[in-house]
């Protein structure tokens, strides 16, 4: 992971607003909310490409879904029942 260097201007007022009051502290809040909204963007291009990848299934490639999620639901049940102990 290479590190890239950004310079961003914050209005005082802004900074005051979230008790921001040192240079790192700024850099911290900054990396924070950035690393949250990329979470946010790489969440939604994932469940875009899950209902992508969902709506073009052909019908035999569901069957075959539906088949193997039958066969591992008895394994499944077993599981469940023996963490109930």
């Amino acid at each position: 992971m290479s590190i890239q260097t950004v310079q961003i201007e914050l209005p005082g007022s802004l900074l005051a607003r979230a008790r921001v009051h040192r240079p790192d502290e700024a850099r911290e809040l900054v990396a924070f909310l950035l690393e949250g909204y990329a979470q946010e963007i790489e969440k939604t291009q994932r469940q875009q490409a899950y209902e992508a990848y969902y709506a073009a299934r052909t019908p035999e490639e569901e069957a075959e879904e539906l088949q193997i999620l039958a066969d591992f639901s008895v394994a499944d049940a077993e599981i469940a029942g023996e963490s109930a102990l």
